[in-house]
């Protein structure tokens, strides 16, 4: 039996330590990226470093636990670089030779926040204190029934990560959703048909994978704004209130311009990174939105009213931006978009290509729109692909009406299992959909 006790969030890149617990007989720990074995542990402390690379993309990370005749005795796998809360925590089940819970261990990981403000632990709902290294033992515990342990880890009001652990006779695990959310956009269909319809729609590696749900969540627009950008947004700013002004008094004229309806929410996400005062410096952390803001607000009123522009004292990191970006976008598993606003051309000083970043989004199924507002006299780097320049109000109104028609026709589709996002295809039996893109 084997288990993680080092966990991951956000971008995993270069090497990384390594922990695992095993409970014997356990001989030799491979570590597996992609199926492929990168590292391997042949005795105690189960430590060790691993390097996951530089390549930008979802993959599964393995741990594979073999005895002294080269059985394979257990396994654990984490999915890294996919969406989900800027924090992880876990409850770690700790064995003896017979393979019975007897301590259980607390894990945490975030490169936003050093510890959790508060943990709350119980067991079969009785409150139990646990101080550092947080390690609670059960011995003692009647054997003839099933145990719940429970752990709430609160990094913040709005992270808070409830974990349970269940074990006792014939019984222990961990609670797992078991779903994949897939976002997918009506071609030619006005809506997805039913669940039993879509039978042999979705496939993974050439094997039909069933879909357990079918959605229209709210949706999400993070922006990447190059500061150099808030100025020409201001000074858009007065004839779009201006045109509002006028749509009130004439209803026939669209009130839209940059705005969308009140289930799409705007986050603006600076590419100038910071150094997170309790983390190693090498954890870069791209500034976000203190909270969303309200899809009728509008992009302009919105994205220059988040911060000043600020004094650019080094290169952006554009590429890598716009990769977080993607997985904050598709935090929630909702509909989702990242908007880059382009400033004058600069140097990009991010670890990844632009085209590594756009090859990232679309593994998440998180659709890309760059709007260049650097005016004519200058280019759009290379790698970011199609672009829409905006000069005037009117390019504005367009290139947001596009992203609006591209959200509405999005649907989130929840796939039975666990997978990684760029896994699930359309078979040739699904008809008037594709993947988010």
């Amino acid at each position: 039996m084997i288990e993680f006790l080092s966990l991951f969030v956000g971008l995993v890149i270069g090497s990384h330590r390594v922990e695992v617990a095993v409970s014997a007989p356990v001989a030799r720990v491979e570590f597996r990226i992609a199926g492929e074995v990168v590292a391997e542990i042949v005795e105690p402390p189960w430590v060790t470093q691993v390097d996951f690379g530089r390549r930008l993309a979802p993959v599964e990370f393995e741990a594979v636990a073999f005895d002294a005749g080269g059985l394979e005795v257990g396994r654990d796998r984490q999915l890294l670089n996919l969406p989900g809360l800027p924090a992880e925590a876990e409850i770690v089940a700790i064995r003896d030779q017979r393979g019975r819970v007897t301590a259980a261990r607390l894990t945490w990981t975030s490169p936003e926040f050093n510890t959790p403000k508060k943990i709350v632990i119980e067991l079969d709902g009785r409150e139990l204190k646990a101080r550092p290294p947080y390690r609670i033992e059960l011995t003692g515990i009647p054997d003839e029934k099933i145990h719940v342990l429970t752990a709430e880890f609160e990094f913040s009001s709005a992270v808070v990560i409830r974990r349970e652990l269940v074990f006792g006779p014939e019984f222990e695990g961990r609670y797992d959703s078991g779903l994949t959310a897939v976002a997918v956009v009506l071609d030619d269909l006005d809506e997805l048909p039913s669940i039993d319809a879509m039978d042999g729609w979705f496939v993974k590696a050439g094997s039909e994978v069933r879909v357990a749900a079918v959605e229209r969540p709210d949706a999400r627009v993070v922006l990447v704004r190059d500061p150099t950008t808030v100025h020409r947004l201001a000074a858009m700013a007065p004839e779009l209130e201006r045109r509002r002004r006028k749509s009130r008094r004439d209803p026939s004229k669209s009130p839209s311009l940059d705005a969308f309806d009140d289930d799409v929410f705007l986050l603006t996400l600076s590419p100038e990174p910071v150094v997170s005062g309790d983390q190693p410096t090498s954890t870069l952390l791209f500034p976000l939105s203190a909270k969303p803001i309200p899809g009728p607000e509008g992009i302009v009123a919105g994205t220059i009213g988040t911060s000043p522009a600020s004094i650019l004292a080094g290169p952006l990191m554009l590429s890598d931006a716009v990769a977080v970006a993607g997985i904050r976008a598709a935090e929630g598993n909702g509909r989702r978009a990242v908007i880059l606003l382009l400033g004058g051309e600069r140097e990009d000083g991010s670890r990844f290509s632009a085209e590594a970043a756009r090859g990232y989004l679309g593994a998440l199924r998180v659709p890309l729109f760059v709007w260049d507002l650097s005016g004519p006299a200058t280019g759009v780097p290379a790698g970011w692909g199609d672009s829409r320049s905006i000069d005037t109000v009117d390019d504005l109104v367009r290139a947001a009406r596009r992203v609006r028609s591209r959200l509405d026709v999005q649907r989130i589709v929840w796939i039975n299992g666990r997978h990684l996002p760029q896994d699930i295809e359309l078979s040739a039996k699904a008809e008037g959909i594709s993947l988010a893109q």
